[in-house]
């Protein structure tokens, strides 16, 4: 995963410079330019889902990032109400009223996928206390069964918030208009671009 994130850095770094020179009056550049930004965040999705089938334990602590970047997220991934900071300025009244109401929904969403991950913890706890009441923990045959139940229940919880992440995206572009679109693209890379470059130059130092 390093080596594929680290070439997807460089990707986004180069879509980022497309972004913030495209002219803003040529809808025709935009659309392909929209489309080859989501399609990168989706092969970068599409790796961490990979991993998660394999190990959701290695998926969910992502440890290809930074301890900066790992501040941003939530369930792993980027904390769904952090999509709403990169709005871009002019929107019109209606335009407003949509983001509000689609930030109402991800809030209530995000409250429930709360709840179900503290009741994975609370199954983690108990399967793990079983195990060892029940004297399986020579053989492990208890604690691996204990294991893949809360593997599954993660492995639930983390597409749910997956989806959440991508279904807030794709209303917001619904909403905006594509000069927008591509200011609320550019944000986004913009600041997970300084989070990860901040974080390297941390690591760095406390190496």
């Amino acid at each position: 995963m390093e080596a594929f994130y680290a070439q997807w850095i460089i990707d986004e770094e180069n879509l980022l410079n497309d972004l913030m020179s495209v002219p803003s009056d040529r809808p025709d550049l935009h659309i392909p330019l929209i489309s080859r930004m989501l399609s990168h965040c989706a092969a970068y999705y599409n790796r961490k889902s990979q991993i998660a089938e394999r190990d959701i334990f290695q998926a969910f602590s992502c440890y290809w990032l930074t301890p900066v970047e790992r501040s941003f997220l939530w369930l792993g991934g980027l904390k769904p109400d952090m999509i709403f900071r990169f709005m871009p300025s002019g929107l019109n009244m209606a335009q407003r009223r949509e983001i509000e109401q689609l930030r109402m929904q991800m809030m209530e969403r995000h409250t429930e996928l709360d709840m179900r991950m503290r009741q994975v913890e609370e199954a983690m706890t108990v399967l793990m206390a079983l195990a060892a009441v029940h004297g399986y923990v020579r053989n492990g045959e208890a604690r691996g069964e204990a294991t893949l139940r809360v593997a599954e229940m993660l492995r639930a919880v983390f597409n749910e918030a997956d989806r959440l992440r991508k279904h807030v995206v794709t209303k917001i572009i619904d909403i905006l208009n594509t000069a927008q679109t591509v200011r609320f693209l550019a944000m986004a890379a913009s600041f997970h671009l300084r989070a990860r470059r901040y974080g390297l130059r941390q690591s760095g130092a406390s190496g």
